[in-house]
């Protein structure tokens, strides 16, 4: 039998811009038991109330881009990027 535990993996998390304040911290580290890198956001998202739709987001996976359909990985860097922009 599989048990929760050995389906969990565990993440590094960093926030940055509106997700940084939302979440209000910049990193955590937390266990998921999310498939790929979208649930692991809608689970973040329901946790901190993310304004922002997981289609506006983009995530850096151990500092490289990647899709969100992507299965999670143990032990990974993740950072979700809002759109942002300068001038």
């Amino acid at each position: 039998m599989v048990t929760q535990s050995v389906l969990s993996k565990t993440v590094t998390i960093q926030y940055v811009a509106v997700l940084r304040e939302q979440a209000q911290r910049s990193s955590e580290v937390l266990q998921t038991s999310a498939a790929n890198y979208l649930e692991l956001y809608q689970q973040l998202q329901a946790k901190y109330g993310f304004s922002l739709a997981a289609e506006d987001v983009k995530v850096a996976v151990n500092h490289e881009f990647c899709d969100l359909t992507r299965p999670i990985d143990e032990g990974a860097l993740v950072v979700f990027i809002p759109p942002v922009c300068g001038g």
